[in-house]
């Protein structure tokens, strides 16, 4: 039996990044973990749960056995889409979590 086929608690291997696309019209925060059995994700902003809309997409792509990238793309960005945010990785043998703080300094505010 090899590491790939080893039942783990998810263990994130790439805490979560943000970046831009879109010309900042879009907003992208990605990771990484890996787990076995595959975890349930879930995205939060502050306390509240996210779910695929209009605006929000999330996705959970296999990378490698028992690794995966983990994505949540926010569009039509906001000023009010500001807060933490955070990803909880859940499966039998355990849970994860990681959190990444989404602010727009002055100089991203739109001028008059």
């Amino acid at each position: 039996m090899g590491v790939a086929d080893e039942e783990v608690a998810p263990t994130f291997t790439k805490k979560p990044t943000l970046r831009e696309e879109d010309d900042g019209n879009k907003l992208v925060f990605e990771c990484q973990l890996v787990t076995n059995p595959k975890a349930a994700i879930q995205w939060y902003r502050g306390d509240v749960a996210l779910y695929d809309d209009q605006r929000t997409k999330v996705t959970t792509k296999e990378i490698g056995p028992n690794k995966y990238n983990i994505t949540l793309e926010l569009n039509d960005v906001f000023e009010t889409d500001a807060g933490m945010y955070k990803v909880t990785a859940k499966n039998k043998y355990g849970e994860v979590s990681a959190s990444i703080n989404l602010n727009f300094s002055p100089a991203d505010q739109p001028h008059d």
